[in-house]
């Protein structure tokens, strides 16, 4: 049974770590191809699976009633739930937060309602754009690439996912529901909207002008999202048509999965380094940068002139080790008539009168004739 040491239970507690750091900082960060998000989207969607999508937050900032100041990105958690015939659209991070959710089955019956006392109940010859009032969406999680544990090559999704992750950033958006279609409903943002309405405002057929005009001028940050309800006797199927924002990579979920051991501790060095950087001076860094050299180097060669010293750990065994091994194959034993005679190294030359003929082997004894 091998025999229990400081050194290997040191060992056993930190492989596991070096192991999830070096998953965490170089695990690759693949984003989802172009040809095959609108299929990730539906799929994720349909199983009642999270999207997410990354959207720019400096539109919504006038209207938006939270002040994340450090948010360049809001981060929308999109998820379909079925509450009986009636489908809602979740945008926040949590289930218990009712402030992110949409009953987009109450849309559609009140855009139809809307329609049908409009038309005197032809809703199926004729219909009109319907607009719903505005709805603020609470709890949307906000983040940026400003974060200390955040390295170049991540995924700039995942940046400010992992942000906030770190500190919990939330912020909130005022969109507004518009149905085009029977069935179809879109989510704008409501300051887009307002301004489209108020500038087509006139006799006559303005919802209709209005749209056409929303649909002219979009952005990515002022049509969010598009879903046809498809509803039949058993529940109601929702198609998704637009997503709106920039997905994060595929391995994004196991990369939050390692911030859960190592978030309370991987910050802590980056913090520390980025405090000393700004104290110091750069000519100070400098000296210090030289002097540890300097003292790594100095340690290194006494190592090595110390060989295989107790109470250290696998690194000074590993150099020992290799420094023996390396001894031995450069050496060799040379056997003389009474016995192996003194070590010569490989390269060195060998004078056979010298070193046996004239000289008597260190283990043979004289005695007396």
């Amino acid at each position: 049974m091998p025999r229990v040491t400081p050194c290997r239970v040191l060992k056993l507690l930190a492989w596991p770590w070096f192991i999830m750091l070096g998953l965490y900082f170089f695990l690759p960060s693949p984003a989802i191809p172009l040809h095959q998000r609108e299929a990730y989207i539906q799929s994720r969607l349909a199983y009642g699976h999270t999207v997410i999508t990354a959207l720019d937050y400096t539109p919504f900032q006038k209207e938006s009633r939270s002040d994340c100041y450090d948010c360049t990105d809001v981060l929308i958690h999109w998820r379909l739930v079925n509450s009986g015939r009636d489908v809602m659209l979740r945008s926040s991070d949590y289930d218990y937060d009712d402030g992110g959710v949409v009953n987009l089955t109450d849309v559609v019956r009140s855009a139809r309602e809307w329609n049908e006392e409009r038309w005197g109940g032809k809703e199926g010859e004729k219909w009109t754009p319907y607009f719903s009032g505005p709805l603020t969406m609470d709890g949307i999680p906000g983040g940026s690439t400003d974060e200390e544990i955040n390295m170049p090559w991540f995924h700039a999704v995942d940046q400010k996912l992992i942000q906030y992750n770190m500190h919990n950033l939330q912020a909130s958006i005022v969109a507004q529901a518009v149905v085009p279609e029977p069935g179809i409903v879109q989510i704008w943002r409501a300051a887009y909207v307002a301004g489209a309405l108020n500038a087509t405002a006139g006799p006559g057929d303005g919802e209709a002008s209005t749209y056409d005009e929303m649909m002219l001028h979009k952005q990515d940050s002022d049509f969010l999202a598009s879903f046809h309800l498809v509803e039949s006797w058993e529940n109601t199927l929702v198609v998704v048509k637009h997503l709106a924002g920039a997905l994060p990579s595929r391995t994004y979920p196991l990369r939050r999965a390692l911030l859960v051991p190592l978030g309370p501790f991987i910050a802590i060095p980056f913090i520390l380094m980025s405090e000393l950087c700004d104290f110091m001076s750069p000519f100070v860094w400098f000296i210090v940068a030289w002097m540890g050299l300097l003292v790594g180097f100095v340690g290194y060669r006494k190592m090595l002139e110390s060989g295989n010293m107790p109470g250290l750990c696998w690194p000074v065994q590993f150099v020992g080790r290799w420094r023996r091994k390396n001894r031995r194959q450069k050496e060799r034993r040379v056997w003389g008539p009474a016995g192996p005679v003194d070590v010569v190294a490989e390269g060195s030359s060998f004078d056979e009168e010298k070193g046996v003929g004239l000289r008597r082997p260190d283990n043979v004894r004289l005695g007396k004739l």
